[in-house]
């Protein structure tokens, strides 16, 4: 019953914001997969890599993978060299250090299963390498969306950046050495086109939040013209920003579908486990994590209330009438959901309460005990991006990004094209574009406090300052000889 219901569930998060949250665990590496995908139109046709995949599959044994290396060398000798005409393959530096390094680099971010390159995507900065991994369940095609992919008009100058720098027809000479590398396992690409996403969030022109996401893009996008880094650490904070949108756009829809507060996010930059910042942080994460569970049930109430508007009442019937739809069978009076829904109906006497505590109930049962509704999905999302800690299976997490994805928020935060910035005005920039406070802002205090969040303003003061320490330590703030600090692009070989 569970499988069928979280479907439905999450076919009708699809269908209003463009992306699923309840099928996969995402990763940003997924993403970038189908963000790729969305651009070039196409995927690699791999039976190169399919060969290197059997050969340095661990669990196949060592005939089968010296069978694969010998078919892989006979079939492209001239791209090994000497490395393939070792007279004994089974010791050969090929299969013993040169073909698992590859697949190494390939699954850097964990995201490469078994022996099937297509349904696994690759930490690879070319789109040769491409497949059809369905794993983003969507994002990548919403931020190829968001990004203007599918008019001219709306077509932001990052999706040209990312265009540039994963084009799978690059001359070898002009391709970064990962690439160069990798061309070889790809024997040619083919045409794989996508629809693009058609969800009632972007149909109608973009919202505030999805303004303020492009705009972010824009400025990332400046930002890369003007460093002119390696082209993978520049495709790496790219895939970052991806997921970071996806990240609060998925925070924001309880905000924009059920009218809660905006929420802030308090940066914690104290290093103490045990201080007033880390508490506040947790407690900030925690409630952004609590509006999504709520959001959740109130999907799951729209779809019963489709059912029957009354369908408080006889919540099973509405359930069964889901499932039905799905193509699945009806629960059994006897089970224990149905009892759990009856039993709900009997205990209030309000029917909003009723109604309120059935929809969450069927929620807990369509996740079951992985947490895969919005809440899981955020808490996976911000972690792999480096956006959430600790990354160990607590789950109370903070806001602590690592120092790649920090530089993503202020670059994407900053306008490189413009003086430095004081610390103060970057700060409030910060707040509008990513809800995100450090404590430097003489508002901070107030609004952590409207969430319960008492923080001394001391505690807040240091904690302004050991962010600004942070900015310094990798190049993107400088303080002056008049006690004024600022926030930009300061060093030209920062990468």
């Amino acid at each position: 019953m569970s499988t069928q219901l979280r479907k439905a569930i999450t076919n009708e998060i699809q269908r209003r914001h463009g992306y699923k949250v309840m099928e996969a665990k995402i990763k940003p590496v997924h993403i970038a997969n189908a963000l790729m995908r969305a651009e070039h139109q196409g995927v690699g046709r791999m039976s190169v890599l399919e060969q290197l995949f059997e050969a340095t599959l661990p669990k196949n044994s060592l005939d089968k993978r010296v069978a694969a290396v010998r078919s892989l060398v006979d079939g492209q000798r001239d791209r090994w060299g000497a490395l393939g005409e070792a007279a004994d393959l089974k010791s050969s530096a090929l299969m013993t250090k040169v073909l698992p390094l590859i697949r190494t680099l390939l699954g850097a971010d964990g995201a490469v299963f078994g022996k099937s390159p297509e349904l696994s995507s690759f930490s690879s900065p070319t789109a040769l390498t491409v497949t059809g991994d369905p794993s983003d369940d969507g994002a990548g095609l919403f931020i190829h969306r968001l990004w203007g992919g599918h008019d001219p008009a709306q077509r932001l100058e990052i999706l040209n950046l990312l265009s540039q720098l994963t084009n799978p027809e690059k001359n070898p000479a002009d391709m970064d050495d990962l690439s160069a590398l990798l061309s070889p396992l790809v024997d040619s690409t083919r045409k794989r086109a996508t629809a693009p996403v058609d969800s009632e969030d972007l149909k109608d022109g973009y919202s505030p939040v999805e303004r303020a996401l492009r705009d972010a893009a824009d400025k990332l996008e400046a930002y890369e013209r003007k460093l002119n880094p390696n082209p993978i650490a520049s495709l790496q904070r790219v895939v970052l920003l991806a997921a970071l949108s996806v990240f609060m756009h998925a925070a924001s829809r309880p905000r924009e579908r059920l009218g809660l507060p905006e929420r802030v996010l308090l940066l914690d930059a104290s290093g103490d486990h045990s201080s007033p910042t880390v508490i506040a942080s947790t407690r900030c994460v925690s409630q952004l994590i609590g509006d999504a569970r709520s959001y959740m049930a109130s999907v799951v109430a729209d779809l019963l209330s489709a059912q029957s508007p009354e369908w408080h009442a006889d919540p099973v019937a509405a359930l069964n009438g889901i499932l039905q739809d799905s193509g699945a069978a009806p629960l059994e009076d006897s089970s224990s959901i149905a009892r759990r829904l009856q039993d709900i109906v009997q205990e209030h006497d309000d029917p909003q309460e009723a109604a309120q505590e059935a929809a969450e109930e069927v929620i807990r049962q369509a996740e079951g005990s992985s947490s895969r509704g919005l809440d899981g999905y955020l808490r996976l999302l911000g972690i792999r991006s480096g956006f959430l800690y600790p990354t160990q299976k607590n789950p109370n997490k903070r806001l602590n990004p690592a120092d790649r994805t920090l530089e993503v928020l202020v670059a994407s935060t900053i306008d490189v094209n413009q003086p430095p910035l004081e610390y103060r005005d970057f700060l409030d920039l910060l707040r509008q574009k990513w809800s995100i406070v450090v404590g430097g802002r003489a508002d901070d205090g107030i609004l952590l406090a409207e969430i319960g969040a008492m923080v001394p303003a001391r505690a807040l003061s240091e904690n302004s300052e050991r962010f600004l320490s942070r900015l310094e330590s990798i190049g993107l703030a400088r303080r002056l000889a008049d006690s004024v600090a600022v926030v930009g692009l300061l060093e030209a070989n920062h990468e």
